[in-house]
């Protein structure tokens, strides 16, 4: 373990590094309000997207390690000076703003147990996001050698600027390297916090723990789970947030399209949230006194068209591959594209799934009005994984109310119910609003604020009472909920346990990996998770009803023109979906592995 770990560092380090090289060339182009250490932080984001969208581009032709290393070499060398000028004239800087004592033990001892459960491996059926889509592309991407939606997880085909990413580490490290990055995904997050309450007018005493209240919010770890890209996403509308509340100059909002780029580049919501940002960079300036001239639209044109170059490759792939820009296509959007390998039934069935899935509490006014409440005692209606604490409802609403003279905080006030608005009327799940829990903790800093420069002692001992609560929750939540994982990391008579309780089918999947005669497996059910097979694989129907070969074989016509598709075994199980798809009527079959709901067979 302590071999695969140390491999997982180096890889997470090494391409941190050339991260900030290749962001490292946007160091002046930030506004003036951020201080040379917050534009470090700001270029190693903007670099992780720039790095991950070459690799993408790269990746369409060939994505092997060797190509990863070469595009890893080129942006290092091409950012060495920079970066070298950055470090040399930045390090100093950042002994001014020394991290708290009890604010900075708790962010250690979040991130540390982020990081140590990272590297655990990876379990799970295929109701696991991280096994059915999230690490099952890179996977596949790095053993075929191209980038490519895998056709019977049509998920794969999300925008994949967080996954191509962990595809590189996997590539350069192992398979426990992505996990491990969860942890850089999480500082940054808490760093980018740190930023906007620093705008908002707070120390850095209580900008740090303003990031406390995010690293001990349980949902929000919830979107940092191995494999998760919400944090990440977060962070790009939260950075670009930041920009576009300062931006003057035309590179100014050209980073700020570049960061809304690549949040469209990480999740579809990006594209909700980029209006979102636009109108709130656009009202900060009116606000600002500017009014409304040729210059703001040349500015709002420069934002859309940056934001645009950097999204649209993996839109653009998609529609030339799969038929549509956005696939699997949401409600009302097969009426616009004509979608590849789903057919209307799977698609019907996925929408029935997202739909129920993203119901919440219901869509009434009613519901909505008692977000405040539900959101803090019952995140679980909203798949929230422990709650948010009692921060943003007991203090959030004095803080945005004592910080009703300050345009910043006005604005983002503004953007955050925009948020959760849009959020209310699409997908009601909790991890998909972290970027608002992040700005309800920074108000909550300031309402805690409020409340301490009164004059009732009552008030100052309540706030710190509730923040203490709220604290101590979310880290007896986090540590409960990862406490597995750390325990797998430290004992491998327990990840063996834990391997062969939560991988289904694990002793065919051993068989397979091992077996020197394994070319390319047939899959004859959807609940199998391939991730875990190290060969080629045939699923000729996925979990939606993907149809993957040409005429839409199903698996028993695949079965039948075995020889023809290449495939030397066959996987069958007994499952919940299915029972034993192979009997004694089936020829040119032989069996060769059997235990339990399992049976591999070779093909003659």
């Amino acid at each position: 373990m302590l071999i695969l770990a140390c491999q997982a560092l180096l890889a997470l380090v090494l391409v941190t590094a050339v991260s900030l090289a290749a962001g490292a060339w946007l160091f002046e182009a930030f506004p003036l309000t951020l201080r040379r250490v917050e534009r470090v932080g700001f270029c190693l984001l903007c670099g992780l997207g720039i790095l991950s969208l070459s690799l993408f581009l790269v990746g369409q032709l060939i994505f092997t390690q060797a190509s990863i290393i070469a595009i890893f070499v080129c942006w290092f060398l091409l950012g060495l000076k920079p970066i070298f000028r950055l470090v040399q004239n930045v390090l100093p800087l950042f002994r001014e703003d020394p991290i708290p004592r009890i604010p900075g033990l708790i962010v250690l001892v979040v991130l540390s147990l982020v990081a140590s459960a990272g590297l655990a491996e990876v379990t799970g059926d295929r109701g696991s996001d991280t096994v059915a889509y999230h690490l099952l592309g890179p996977k596949v991407w790095l053993r075929t050698g191209q980038i490519r939606p895998v056709l019977d997880s049509c998920l794969t085909a999300f925008p994949q600027t967080a996954e191509t990413l962990f595809a590189a580490l996997a590539a350069v490290g192992n398979q426990r390297a992505p996990g491990l990055s969860s942890a850089l995904m999480m500082g940054l997050l808490l760093f980018v916090t740190w930023s906007l309450a620093k705008r908002c007018g707070l120390d850095t005493s209580r900008s740090w723990w303003a990031a406390t209240i995010v690293v001990t919010m349980p949902a929000v770890i919830a979107g940092a789970q191995v494999g998760f890209v919400d944090v990440f996403y977060a962070l790009y509308v939260l950075a670009a947030l930041r920009v576009g509340l300062d931006a003057e100059r035309p590179m100014q909002w050209a980073v700020f399209g570049l960061l809304s780029g690549l949040a469209m580049g990480t999740k579809y919501t990006g594209l909700t949230a980029f209006p979102l940002l636009i109108f709130c960079a656009a009202l900060t300036e009116i606000t600002n006194d500017r009014k409304i001239s040729i210059e703001l639209v040349k500015n709002m044109g420069i934002v859309v068209l940056v934001a645009c170059a950097f999204a649209a490759p993996y839109y653009i792939r998609n529609w030339l591959i799969l038929g549509c820009p956005i696939y699997p296509p949401p409600p009302g959007y097969t009426h616009f594209c004509s979608p590849k390998y789903l057919p209307a039934n799977a698609i019907a069935e996925f929408h029935k799934y997202i739909t129920k899935r993203g119901t919440g509490l219901g869509r009434g006014l009613l519901p909505f009005l008692l977000l405040p409440f539900n959101l803090t005692y019952h995140t679980a209606n909203f798949h929230g994984a422990g709650g948010i604490g009692i921060c943003p409802l007991a203090l959030g609403s004095i803080g945005a109310l004592a910080s009703r003279r300050n345009r910043v905080a006005k604005v983002m006030a503004i953007f955050g119910l925009l948020l959760v608005l849009v959020w209310y009327i699409t997908q009601q799940e909790s991890r998909f609003l972290i970027h608002f829990y992040v700005l309800t903790a920074v108000f909550s800093v300031i309402g805690w604020e409020d409340l301490r420069s009164g004059h009732r002692m009552i008030s100052r001992y309540l706030a710190a009472t509730i923040v203490c609560v709220s604290v101590s929750y979310g880290l007896f939540m986090i540590v409960k909920g990862r406490k597995d994982e750390v325990r797998a990391v430290l004992s491998s008579r327990y990840a063996a346990e834990r391997r062969r309780k939560e991988i289904p089918y694990i002793e065919s999947f051993e068989f397979l990996n091992h077996e020197t005669s394994v070319r390319k497996v047939l899959i004859l059910d959807y609940s199998v998770p391939p991730y875990y097979l190290d060969k080629a694989y045939l699923m000729p129907v996925g979990r939606w009803g993907e149809r993957t070969l040409p005429g839409s074989l199903d698996e028993m016509e695949a079965l039948a023109h075995a020889r023809e598709l290449g495939i030397s075994h066959v996987l069958d199980v007994d499952s919940e979906v299915s029972h034993f798809r192979v009997d004694s009527s089936v020829s040119g079959l032989t069996l060769i592995f059997q235990v339990r709901n399992q049976r591999v067979y070779q093909v003659e």
